[in-house]
This record gives C-alpha cells, sequence and structure tokens, in this order.
C-alpha cells in the first residue's frame, strides 16, 4: 500500500491543488485570483494567497468545491469552442 507521507515531493499535494485554482478561477494575477475566489469559497482573501503559495493546505470541503468549478469551467470551455 502506498503510504503518502513517503512521498518523494511532499508538496506535490499543495501544488496541485495551487494548479487547481488557477484553472478554476482564470486570472491575470495571483491578487486578482485570491480575490475572486475568496468571494466564491467564503474564505479571506488571505487564506487564498497562502494556498497559491503553497504555504497551508486546504480542507477537504475546498478542495471539493474548486474541483467542482474547475471541472464546469473545463466542459463551459469546450461548449464555447
Amino acid at each position: 500500500m502506498k503510504n503518502p507521507a513517503y512521498s518523494k515531493d511532499p508538496c506535490a499535494n499543495r501544488r496541485w491543488f495551487r494548479d487547481l485554482l488557477w484553472r478554476a478561477f482564470p486570472a491575470q494575477s495571483e491578487r486578482e485570483l485570491a480575490e475572486k475566489a475568496s468571494a466564491v469559497l467564503d474564505v479571506s482573501h488571505r487564506q487564498v494567497i497562502n494556498w497559491l503559495r503553497e504555504e497551508h493546505d486546504p480542507k477537504l470541503r475546498y478542495i471539493m468545491a474548486v474541483l467542482a468549478l474547475a471541472g464546469a469551467e473545463i466542459v463551459f470551455r469546450r461548449i464555447e469552442g
């Protein structure tokens, strides 16, 4: 069984979530993304910045919300062409 505690890249999960945030909330800057995401996710602007800078792990409810948003964004992008 694989144990994530023995991962060769312990920041991989934070990096994955950071990339997911960029996909779910397309923006020109970190600040713009933080403003959008904080309003939708009902967290502080600083919390989103911490996620983007890979300083904190998000709770599961935020991961699921961003996954849903990123998935919907991908679908709408395909529909729009």
